[in-house]
């Protein structure tokens, strides 16, 4: 008796520092959230990478130092860069559109691009110190982002087999629980590695295009906001069949109509746009880069809200962190919760 009361107490202190050393540790990572989601999507849109240059060095140090700086690197500028253009342009579109309410949303996020652009070298040179120190300041918050992302992801490529096994070896006897981390792990990898990537990579190659297209114009025909309607089309991807279709079909309308309109120039340039961008933006990705959104059993219609409204939600990092909170919110519902209720959830 006395010697089963001391194991509750045991126990029950056991538990008590758990709850403690657990809330810490969320204390961490919730004051770091965003650098974390970061470290994991360059983790996830990395692996194959660092997995084929693991065969070849055998180190797998250098193997994830090198698909860091050679890949994960020039990925986030990529990204940076296109966000910090692409929030311009779409607060001049609406601004042009008159759609104020919209700019309200945008207000944070061109509040930092304009602060960035006007606190240039040259510019903290010639303004007073608090202003500089406040440039500084905020370097700083980025640069430990920076480096906590790129040491989480340098770990996870380098570890995560040995974090599979524990996981496994930990679990062994909840079957359910290993199930869901797999499942959650394979949609993961769809969306970092495949389909982040292929809106990515569509995406400037629509950008390119654009502005390629822009630059062979007529007069007063160019186009416009070419950074923010190469976004879109890269983020129109992600619906089935007629994703681009919705965005570059209309603009050659809204070209033609330019033309007819104004009573100047010729139609040759929204022909021209039209197909090409129809070969080069939709067709020619379609058997190259496609193949990865096909991947994985997530509704493309749910994952292109859950980016849109992951913004608006989470902030900056929203887009990255929003899909890690569906694909775990859709497996628990599928895998976890079945078993909780007593039934198969393989039976489905």
């Amino acid at each position: 008796m006395v010697s089963s009361l001391r194991d509750r107490h045991d126990s029950a202190a056991w538990i008590l520092i758990g709850v403690l050393i657990t809330a810490m540790v969320a204390f961490v990572l919730y004051s770091f959230v965003g650098a974390i989601v970061i470290g994991v999507f360059l983790y996830y849109a990395t692996r194959p990478i660092y997995r084929w240059i693991d065969q070849w060095t055998e180190h797998p140090d250098l193997s994830a130092t090198v698909t860091l700086l050679t890949v994960g690197l020039p990925i986030l500028l990529i990204l940076t860069y296109a966000a910090f253009v692409g929030v311009r342009e779409a607060d001049r579109f609406f601004a042009v559109a008159n759609l104020e309410q919209l700019r309200t949303v945008l207000a944070p996020y061109v509040d930092i691009v304009s602060g960035s652009e006007e606190q240039g070298l040259f510019g903290i040179l010639r303004d007073n110190a608090s202003r500089a120190q406040g440039f500084a300041s905020s370097a700083t918050a980025w640069l430990l982002r920076l480096f906590v992302s790129f040491t989480l992801a340098f770990y996870l490529l380098r570890d995560d087999y040995k974090i599979a096994h524990w996981f496994r070896r930990s679990f062994e006897n909840q079957p359910a629980v290993v199930t869901f981390a797999e499942r959650v792990d394979d949609d993961l990898t769809t969306i970092y590695t495949g389909n982040l990537i292929t809106i990515g990579a569509s995406g400037l190659l629509a950008v390119s295009t654009y502005y390629a297209l822009d630059v062979i114009a007529p007069t007063g025909m160019g186009v416009q906001f070419p950074v923010l309607l190469g976004l879109v089309t890269g983020v129109a991807t992600l619906i089935p069949a007629i994703g681009m279709k919705l965005i570059y079909y209309p603009y050659t309308g809204y070209l033609v109509w330019q033309v007819v309109s104004k009573g100047e120039g010729s139609l040759w340039f929204p022909v021209v746009f039209f197909l090409v961008t129809l070969v080069v933006v939709d067709v020619i990705p379609d058997f190259f880069i496609r193949s990865y959104v096909s991947k994985g059993e997530l509704n493309m219609g749910l994952l292109l809200l859950t980016y849109v409204l992951g913004v608006v939600a989470f902030g900056w990092y929203g887009v990255f962190f929003a899909p890690i909170v569906l694909v775990v919110f859709v497996h628990f519902l599928r895998d976890v919760l079945p078993v909780l209720l007593g039934s198969d959830p393989e039976a489905r």
